[in-house]
């Protein structure tokens, strides 16, 4: 209204200043309208139809407002011309003055329209400066963010690539861990078989070793005896030749051809018989070489065999025995066989020169000696006769060399398997490399975002304060959106680093698992080396186990020396023993007596107190259920107060338990001292007797010399054998009966080491008990107070979300009647509303979640009740982890709502930054319309 009334006065102004001037002032009018045309506020159409609007109302308005402003001249009669002119002249004084002050209020508004031009200009250079730098900051910010984004992809996808690889490397690593565990427990199981086999190889080689060195004795010993029969025959020899020429001398040549032909022929059988005999001990002599071929074989491929160091080790020293008894054997056989070749070509002569020197007399009848196949036979443990004996033993031998083979295959494939992982674990170290690198370069491109961002902040915050006066609606829109896309690029930072955190996070889980393999096959290396050491100390052992078994023979010959001259002395004894041996029985029955009731007191007493712990027991677990239901109920004071009681009296009837056990333990044992000292005297007293019948049977097989008194030695004798008949049995009853004993003792011990583990595992319950209970009030009371806590920070959220609602709602109200840039603002600020509150619902849920892991952990802490000692302190540790996890979260909510708080504030300071850009734009608005009323006002009234 306002205006249309400028309007109407500035037209009724022109109006009159047109009928008053003239058209001749019409040029300065169209001067002033084509000034106003060249400032911004100039706008040709609203001026059209302002200027038409204000005409059609000063059409429809000039009846009213004519008569008010124009002078009106009176129709009276004419005066004279002069006070006519006198008139006009004022008139036109008056008009002038009028015209000059209009023209000054011109020139000042012309002024004030190019003052305004001026900065409209100015103005709009700025605008067009803002936008590129807008335009260019945004170019920049899409690029970076581009940038980014495929950073972000490839390192996501190399992230991905690398966790796969990681993941199928752990896969292979484990699979193969557990064939080297199989592989492992394989080679352990083969050493197992390696060292039965090696003991047993040691064993034939130890027998080897004797049967050479008893086949070199008898081979000494046949030297011998072939010396002596070699010296026998040389003083037949000396002998047949004495007699030979006394033969020559007394008989004739006749007689000598007939007894000649007899001698020839013995001599000759001679000869085959040595020659047979050489021939079996050149077979020998081939035996034994190929057995040693066969053992050098077996010993060359247990020398392959590189996975037990001390078997090695002893089996070269016994391959070196063996070789040098071997290659003692074959230098003393061929020693031996050249002497025995001398020696048949010395009796060939021998023999020829006897065949022509011998007279009649015959020559002595040698027969073959059948010790060499003995001596064969003791050598070498064969029967030359029997091949079945020869084929089992090279069977053996080609099992020992399959067996050894594939022992060294496997050795061989364990060595590949380790070269294999030591491979792997250099490519991992390689991909650990790789990685490392990745990550510093990764993180020196985050540097250098992170300085780009620094450096279009900095640019930014420059702007700002360069051009803070200068900037208007659209820049600060601008700013608004620039600081969203930095808000963007903080948050992608943000994820970034994030992401390179988990990649170094996995990068470690995938250097401790690697590290977790090394030290397996670190110990599996150790396990190899202490089964090595273990076999050296078995094999020690073995040795010291044989030197006590031969000190144990020592032992046992002085023993059974002793023996024999004690037993004269125990003749004397067994009329004592005899006397006592009654005395004993009665004991005895009495023991028996007195241990059947100490079974039968103990088997009460045992029942007595397994009842009575399955009654704790189960009152233990009563107090355990009332001590659950304490808890839950309002009366848990006096229930505590009452088991606590109960607690008290089955306490106390413990000890009296425990009181009266102990005595009757302390009984037991006293009868057992009693019935040992006396199964002990029983036992010497049965060892006497069985001496004193072994001296009574030696004394019986001597031949009895006829005496009168042989009816009554053979009652008494018949007396003697009723009596070791009674022993007998007396005897295998003591047996029995201790071993009762000691079963029974075994019994009693097992059943109070029960008893005490029940009163240990009842002390242990109850001390859980206690500590649980305390441990589960201080929770309770914490979580109720953290409860709490969370639901008064759980109101104020809500209450602050309620007022923010509130006042977003009047923002949003106040912005629907704000501009097209404001309803945009608006709907942006809409969009951060829904943000809000899904937050806030995330924030609900985080709560409810909370509570629920709460719940979780007071639900595990309540079944904490039943747990061990050792248990209490992982599970305390697993409700420490929660709780701070918890608090962390909760943390990080507070954190978020302080976010959000300074986020609204922002929101309300952008808002309030909004509402006063409105009104000066309404202000601006209403100005530009009131100066266009005013120049349209001008303009009609130029027209007129």
């Amino acid at each position: 209204m306002v205006v249309e009334c400028a309007s109407h006065v500035a037209s009724d102004a022109f109006a009159n200043l047109y009928t008053t001037l003239g058209p001749e002032h019409h040029v300065g009018t169209t001067t002033v309208t084509s000034t106003l045309e060249d400032s911004w506020f100039w706008d040709p159409e609203n001026n059209i139809s302002s200027t038409s609007s204000s005409s059609k109302k000063d059409d429809s308005e000039s009846p009213s407002s004519g008569p008010t402003e124009l002078t009106t001249i009176p129709l009276e009669a004419p005066a004279n011309e002069s006070e006519i002119i006198d008139r006009l002249q004022r008139q036109l004084h008056e008009k002038s003055q009028q015209l000059k002050k209009q023209q000054l209020e011109n020139a000042l508004l012309n002024e004030k329209l190019g003052q305004v031009s001026s900065e409209n200009r100015e103005l709009n250079e700025n605008i067009e400066e803002l936008d590129r730098q807008h335009e260019v900051v945004l170019e920049n910010l899409v690029a970076g963010k581009r940038d980014l984004q495929a950073q972000c992809g490839r390192l996501e996808a190399e992230l991905k690539s690398k966790a796969a690889e990681s993941q199928t490397t752990l896969q292979e690593l484990q699979i193969r861990f557990e064939r080297l565990e199989q592989t492992n427990a394989q080679t352990c199981r083969d050493n197992e078989k390696l060292k039965t086999e090696t003991e047993k190889l040691t064993a034939e080689l130890e027998r080897i070793v004797c049967e050479n060195v008893e086949a070199v004795a008898a081979l000494e010993n046949q030297l011998e005896a072939m010396r002596l029969e070699q010296a026998t025959s040389e003083e037949l020899c000396r002998t047949l030749r004495a007699e030979n020429e006394d033969l020559r001398q007394r008989n004739t040549v006749e007689a000598e051809f007939v007894v000649a032909v007899p001698t020839e022929d013995n001599a000759k059988e001679a000869n085959a018989v040595l020659q047979a005999e050489l021939d079996e001990l050149k077979q020998t002599l081939d035996e034994v070489r190929t057995e040693r071929d066969n053992l050098q074989k077996l010993t060359a491929e247990l020398d392959r065999s590189e996975h037990i160091g001390q078997l090695e080790r002893e089996i070269g020293e016994l391959q070196n025995e063996l070789r040098s008894v071997i290659i003692d054997n074959s230098v003393q056989l061929e020693s031996k066989e050249k002497e025995y070749d001398e020696k048949l070509a010395g009796l060939r002569q021998e023999n020829q020169t006897l065949l022509d020197k011998m007279a009649n007399e015959p020559a002595p009848n040698t027969e073959p000696d059948p010790r060499v196949a003995e001596i064969v036979r003791r050598f070498f443990d064969l029967d030359l006769s029997n091949p079945e004996e020869l084929a089992e033993r090279l069977q053996r031998s080609r099992d020992g060399e399959a067996k050894l083979s594939a022992i060294e295959r496997k050795l061989i494939d364990a060595g590949k398997e380790i070269n294999f992982l030591k491979s792997e674990n250099s490519r991992i170290q390689h991909d650990k490399d790789t990685l490392t690198a990745d990550l510093m370069q990764y993180e020196k491109e985050c540097a250098s975002l992170m300085k780009n961002n620094d450096r279009l902040l900095e640019e930014l915050e420059n702007v700002k304060c360069n051009k803070l006066e200068t900037i208007n609606e659209n820049a600060e829109d601008s700013i608004v959106v620039l600081e969203k896309q930095l808000e963007d690029s903080h948050r992608l930072n943000r994820t970034l680093e994030e992401e390179y955190r988990e990649a170094h996070r996995k990068l470690e889980e995938v250097l401790e698992e690697k590290e977790e393999l090394l030290m397996k096959v670190a110990s599996l290396e150790s396990c190899e080396s202490d089964s090595k050491t273990r076999l050296r100390d078995l094999d020690q052992s073995l040795a010291e186990m044989r030197k006590e078994r031969d000190q144990l023979m020592q032992q046992l010959e002085q023993l059974r020396e002793v023996g024999g001259q004690e037993a004269d002395q125990l003749r004397t004894e067994l009329t004592s023993v005899q006397g006592q041996l009654t005395t004993i029985n009665e004991d005895h029955a009495n023991l028996v007596r007195k241990l059947q009731q100490l079974q039968q007191t103990s088997s009460d007493n045992i029942r007595n107190w397994e009842s009575k712990f399955e009654e704790m027991r189960q009152l233990l677990e009563a107090k355990e259920s009332a001590l659950q239901q304490a808890r839950e109920s309002s009366t848990a004071v006096e229930q505590q107060e009452e088991l606590s009681a109960e607690n008290e009296r089955y306490r106390a009837e413990l000890e009296k338990q425990r009181e009266a056990l102990d005595s009757l333990t302390q009984q037991k044992e006293n009868l057992v001292q009693l019935v040992t000292t006396k199964h002990n005297e029983s036992v010497q007293y049965h060892a006497e007797i069985q001496r004193l019948n072994q001296l009574l049977e030696a004394e019986s097989e001597r031949p009895a010399p006829s005496c009168p008194d042989c009816p009554l030695l053979r009652e008494k004798l018949q007396d003697y054998e009723r009596l070791t008949d009674q022993i007998q049995f007396l005897r295998e009853k003591s047996d029995i009966l201790t071993a009762n004993l000691m079963t029974e003792q075994n019994n009693q011990r097992m059943a109070l080491q029960q008893k005490q583990e029940l009163v240990e595992q009842r002390d242990g319950l109850q001390r859980d008990l206690e500590r649980l209970r305390q441990h589960l009030l201080e929770i309770e009371e914490a979580h109720t107070q953290e409860t709490v806590e969370l639901q008064r920070r759980y109101d104020e959220t809500r209450q602050q979300l309620a007022s923010l609602e509130r006042d977003v709602k009047q923002s949003t109200n106040a912005l629907t009647s704000a501009s097209i840039r404001a309803n945009q603002q608006a709907e942006t600020l809409q969009a951060q509303y829904q943000l809000l509150l899904q937050q806030r619902d995330e924030l609900g849920a985080r709560l409810g979640a909370a509570d629920d892991r709460d719940q979780k952990n007071q639900a595990a802490l309540t079944n904490l009740q039943c747990a061990l000692e050792q248990f209490q302190m992982n599970r305390e540790r697993d409700i420490e982890l929660a709780t701070n996890s918890i608090r962390n979260e909760l943390e990080q909510a507070r954190i978020r709502e302080d976010g959000l708080k300074d986020m609204l504030k922002q929101v309300q300071q952008q808002l309030t930054d909004a509402k006063t850009g409105l009104l000066a734009a309404a202000r601006i608005s209403d100005q530009l319309e009131i100066s266009q009323v005013t120049v349209a006002s001008l303009k009609a009234e130029c027209k007129y």
